[in-house]
């Protein structure tokens, strides 16, 4: 029994390594078409880029707007050689907690970083780079607690309800961004992002 839940779970881990490569293609593929029909326009720093309707974007509906080196304004986490927020927060953990696998992204900076945002109504997910000492230095307006489930990590709540949790450190710190999720779908993505943040370091 041990052996076939093993067996299972290897099997399982194989499936989503190969999804995230064809994920990780696909999005060079869009990214490469996106720079080719770009009309040469970038939207200025804090403000969303695409929508979740995607208007006819191409690229696989987990990343959503294909991200286009420099559309926030200046260098994001492309540029610096990090991995896609869509590739540390999966489809599949999002899905899970609640935030369907169908949303496309929308392309944003916030005080507390840049990176990607998935809302179904009410219900929304999102991954954020510290890229800049602002990012970094920001504090929300009610501090931070440590977060217990993930080492190292710190926890706040936004007046308008969303949840934050600070996780990794250096160009690897992120912000994941939660609003309408319970605590254990909170505690998951946490712990499931800075899964990724390890394997990927």
């Amino acid at each position: 029994m041990g052996f076939l839940d093993r067996a299972k779970k290897l099997a399982e881990q194989a499936k989503d390594k190969a999804e995230q490569a064809r994920d990780m293609a696909q999005q060079a593929i869009a990214d490469a078409q996106a720079r080719q029909a770009a009309p040469g326009g970038s939207s200025s720093g804090g403000t969303a880029t695409g929508g979740p309707s995607g208007s006819g974007s191409s690229g696989p509906v987990e990343f959503g707007t294909p991200y286009v080196p420099g559309m926030l304004g200046r260098p994001g986490w492309r540029e610096r050689g990090l991995e896609d927020p869509a590739a540390v927060l999966p489809i599949k953990e999002r899905d899970r907690a609640g935030v369907p696998h169908s949303v496309k992204s929308q392309i944003l900076e916030e005080p507390y970083g840049m990176g990607r945002r998935w809302s179904a109504g009410p219900k929304s997910a999102a991954l954020f780079y510290q890229l800049y000492p602002e990012h970094q230095s920001w504090q929300p307006p009610g501090g931070t607690t440590p977060f217990p489930t993930v080492a190292g990590a710190a926890a706040a709540d936004l007046p308008d309800g969303r949840s934050l949790v600070f996780i990794g450190g250096g160009e690897r710190r992120v912000v994941l961004e939660l609003a309408g999720l319970d605590e254990s779908a909170r505690s998951t993505l946490a712990q499931t992002v800075a899964t990724q943040l390890a394997d990927n370091s």
